[in-house]
């Protein structure tokens, strides 16, 4: 590739998956088209749909690799998630090349301006910054940004990729620089959340630098995340969290906000967070009606979707290379 003529390459995307049934075919098919030579999915606890995903995405991309990964641990798994991904990628990414990874959740897409691939991405990386020294430093934090689905989409098990082909608004950047698309390192540890990377002697955050961060931004580098699809996938979001085997406090406010705040309609919270305009003018004001219990910080997640204005962007999820 320019820049590195000496340098084999993979480009491998991982994922750690449980349910998501209406979104995950879409997200795997969006990724295996923006470039990724392997995928690598993780199942944890719910299989059947995935393993036939995976046989569906191996028949149509039989020159890419496509890994699959049973994992039935359910009372220790949330300490142990960062072992199994950083296991995955130590099991199944090639020792004879450098790896360019990048780690996602079932409901986000990686995308870049144009609909452009990675491999064009780090082509132009390998352009601006030139030498295999400058391989050390393909680091980047991707901003994650909330989109909207502007189509009613059922929530179903979905072999066709549906949302990839529906019309989005996007609420504009949501996190700071979040998401880790990095070159591999036997040095570094992943960590669990795909938010950084972290020095496995140590546990050190590492920090991208501001000139590789700025050439991302310049390819409008990002990821969308699709956080309410269909008021089904909402209501068993809630629905998971209360009965969930590793009960977390935020996912436990989430469930005791409605059931403390009865006479708050879910239907009618979720057609808030999903209506074409705001559905209020502020925070304070959504605060007024809603009461002080929408303050609690799990529930920012859907609170800012009813006070950020959308900005339409179309067909943004489907790339041009496809």
């Amino acid at each position: 590739m320019t820049g590195h003529p000496t340098m084999k390459l993979e480009f491998t995307a991982i994922t750690m998956v449980r349910g998501e049934e209406d979104v995950v075919f879409a997200s795997f098919l969006h990724h295996l088209r923006l470039g990724f030579d392997r995928l690598v999915v993780l199942s944890h606890i719910e299989h059947d749909f995935l393993r036939e995903c995976v046989a569906e995405l191996r028949d149509r991309y039989p020159e890419k690799e496509i890994a699959f990964v049973e994992i039935e641990d359910e009372q220790g798994f949330s300490k142990r998630k960062a072992d199994y991904i950083n296991g995955a990628l130590e099991l199944y990414l090639k020792k004879d090349c450098y790896n360019v990874v990048y780690g996602f959740d079932a409901d986000e897409f990686l995308t870049f301006k144009k609909g452009l691939t990675i491999k064009d991405f780090y082509a132009a990386f390998a352009q601006r910054f030139p030498g295999e020294e400058n391989l050390k430093r393909f680091y980047f934090r991707l901003p994650w940004i909330n989109v909207i689905c502007k189509e009613r989409i059922a929530y179903q098990q979905d072999l066709e990729g549906h949302l990839l082909e529906a019309e989005y608004w996007s609420l504009g950047e949501q996190a700071s620089d979040t998401k880790a698309l990095f070159v591999y390192r036997q040095s570094h540890r992943l960590h669990m959340g795909y938010h950084w990377l972290m020095a496995k002697q140590d546990g050190a955050v590492l920090e991208p630098e501001a000139e590789i961060m700025d050439f991302a931004r310049e390819w409008e580098a990002c990821i969308y995340h699709l956080p309410l699809r269909s008021v089904e996938q909402f209501f068993a979001r809630i629905g998971n969290y209360v009965s969930s085997a590793a009960k977390q406090e935020k996912h436990n406010r989430l469930s005791q906000f409605f059931i403390d705040n009865p006479h708050i309609n879910r239907q009618h919270f979720f057609e808030m967070c999903i209506a074409p305009e705001p559905s209020y003018p502020s925070y304070e004001a959504l605060k007024q009606e809603m009461g002080p219990a929408i303050e609690e910080m799990v529930l920012m997640a859907f609170t800012k979707l009813m006070v950020k204005p959308r900005i339409d962007i179309g067909r943004a999820l489907s790339p041009a290379s496809h």
